[in-house]
């Protein structure tokens, strides 16, 4: 646990703005896990995360989600800490992902399934970016989108700051104890009821 706490990325993260089909939410909430961006924002109302346990494998219990009423608070509290908020848009105007400065720290958004982002939080955006599609279709299904932007954003930012994180050895640590308290206390509620 603790080789893959010091693979996480704090600085990219990843906001879900009005997705509510499961199988998408899942698919993204596995691509972050994967590629070690271990904050997913989900902004609208829930009352309990919507996720097909058959995609997602388990693998929300290793991420920090965070939940906001609305885009505006969202928006508030990731550039209170510090986060350029760029929106993901079919538009062949929008800047290329690569083109991202990801020596900063950058949050991801993605709009749902049908209404695409709410005007609120595409306004509180502080750009958009396209993954570059050079074929007829030009957008893809926001799993899918937020796939391979999470991958290269990853990928770039480990490029930018020279290392497999960006978390501080301190945080590291905390991290992988987190898990380990956690996975621990999975494993007596199974033998209490076995």
């Amino acid at each position: 646990m603790r080789l893959v706490a010091g693979r996480r990325l704090g600085g990219v993260r990843v906001v879900l703005d009005g997705v509510h089909d499961p199988h998408n939410i899942s698919a993204v909430l596995r691509s972050c896990e994967g590629f070690g961006v271990q904050h997913v924002h989900l902004v609208g109302p829930m009352e309990e995360l919507p996720v097909n346990r058959a995609i997602t494998c388990g693998c929300e219990k290793w991420l920090d989600l965070h939940a906001h009423a609305d885009g505006a608070a969202c928006a508030r509290a990731l550039h209170e800490q510090g986060f350029d908020l760029w929106a993901a848009v079919p538009d062949r105007a929008a800047q290329p992902i690569e083109a991202l400065d990801f020596g900063r720290k950058v949050a991801l958004v993605f709009g749902g399934e049908h209404a695409g982002l709410s005007d609120e939080l595409l306004a509180a955006c502080d750009g958009r970016y396209q993954v570059p599609m050079p074929g007829f279709s030009q957008s893809l299904n926001v799993s899918v989108a937020a796939g391979i932007s999470i991958y290269i954003a990853a990928s770039l930012r480990r490029r930018a700051i020279g290392g497999p994180t960006d978390l501080a050895p301190a945080e590291v640590e905390a991290l992988a104890q987190a898990w380990i308290a956690e996975d621990e206390a999975r494993r007596a509620r199974g033998r209490l009821r076995g």
